[in-house]
């Protein structure tokens, strides 16, 4: 073997454990645990740990009530139906969502445990380093009411950039669909912004996910895939929210020209209005290194695998519910940094002292919508 290439091949796995880690510690940093910050972390104020849960003042009627069963059911049964299932994929994110969504039932100590079929239909095919692998399950959810819907949060233990080349968060998908056959799907969380007019805590709703592979599904037939939900959702209650509840979080979030927003469509250099779906840990910044610049608004891993997996069972003739993408700018297009690696470690920091605030965002702009179901 040629020296090149032996260095090639040396630099391709470096990079790829620098991925690896940066990926795990977006996917398990919990902000009321400082030992899972990153070794270039300062600590975090305290005003930004979420040790109390927040109040929001909901509009009478619609405040978010949690229903906790009378004994957390067996890990191996389905889940109940519901009118909407919320799904999110990260520690923060999820408490974030439980703390909006199902308040004073924690998703870290209370949400009840997932694992339908794990053992013998996904565990079997998922990478040796995934997550899932680590707590032994699917996820963890709680069942919510908000007005008169009945809403499922779960958080997802499966992760496409982490699980390898079987895809089993797609199978994930399906097997949710069937079990909840929900009218309405929403997948949301954190992302990192594309372009300078996305600010911190800004979010992102819509229904076109795209794929943009370049590692472990460079060459499959969707790599570079678009899909468009093409059933109705409303988003009446957008304007109102905008103008009511997304200044909540302001004061956890550094001083902007402007509040925080719930972004519906493209306008005034916000376009296309696209959640980007990268299998590795990509990030735009200001040279534009991943080439992300006109491709959507958010970047993150994973939206687009229900696109895809609602794809195929349209194509078998199965129903598919009515889904959208609610994405959260936890960190801001980067600038300054003279390597990729120090714009990714600066990403990272970033999203340890906003991940959870701009998610509280989502999870009112995932209100937003639900309540705007008829």
């Amino acid at each position: 073997m040629k020296v090149q290439t032996i260095k090639s091949q040396l630099r391709e796995e470096s990079e790829d454990l620098i991925q690896n880690k940066l990926i795990d510690h977006i996917l398990n940093f919990n902000p009321l645990n400082s030992a899972t910050s990153l070794d270039s972390s300062t600590p975090q104020p305290s005003f930004l740990i979420p040790e109390a849960i927040p109040t929001i003042s909901w509009p009478p009627g619609l405040t978010p009530t949690p229903q906790p069963l009378p004994s957390a059911p067996d890990p191996d049964s389905a889940l109940p139906q519901a009118d909407v299932l919320v799904v999110t994929w990260t520690v923060a994110e999820a408490l974030a969502l439980s703390d909006a969504l199902t308040p004073g039932f924690r998703s870290v100590t209370d949400w009840y445990s997932y694992a339908h079929n794990w053992q013998t239909k996904f565990k079997p095919i998922i990478h040796g380093a995934a997550p899932s692998l680590k707590v032994n399950r699917l996820g963890k959810w709680f069942l919510t009411t908000i007005g008169e819907k009945s809403v499922i949060c779960l958080k997802s233990e499966l992760h496409m950039a982490r699980d390898g080349a079987k895809m089993p968060v797609k199978e994930l998908w399906k097997q949710l669909i069937s079990e909840v056959n929900p009218s309405l799907l929403i997948t949301t969380g954190t992302a990192g912004a594309i372009g300078s007019s996305i600010q911190l805590g800004d979010v992102i709703v819509t229904k076109k996910v795209r794929f943009d592979c370049k590692r472990t599904f460079a060459h499959e037939p969707f790599s570079q895939a678009v899909y468009t939900c093409r059933k109705r959702i409303s988003v009446k209650q957008v304007r109102n929210t905008n103008a009511t509840l997304m200044n909540f979080t302001a004061s956890r979030l550094p001083k902007a020209n402007r509040t925080a927003q719930i972004i519906t469509r493209g306008k005034n250099g916000i376009k296309p209005n696209d959640v980007v779906t990268t299998d590795f840990f990509a990030f735009d910044d200001d040279t534009n290194d991943y080439q992300l610049q006109g491709l959507g608004t958010a970047v993150e891993m994973g939206d687009a695998t229900l696109g895809l997996a609602c794809e195929e069972l349209e194509n078998t003739g199965e129903h598919t519910p009515a889904w959208v993408a609610i994405r959260n700018a936890s960190d801001p297009q980067i600038s300054g940094g003279d390597t990729l690696k120090e714009k990714a470690d600066k990403a990272g920091r970033i999203y340890e002292k906003y991940g959870y605030w701009t998610t509280i965002n989502s999870a009112i702009a995932c209100w937003a919508v639900i309540t705007s179901l008829a």
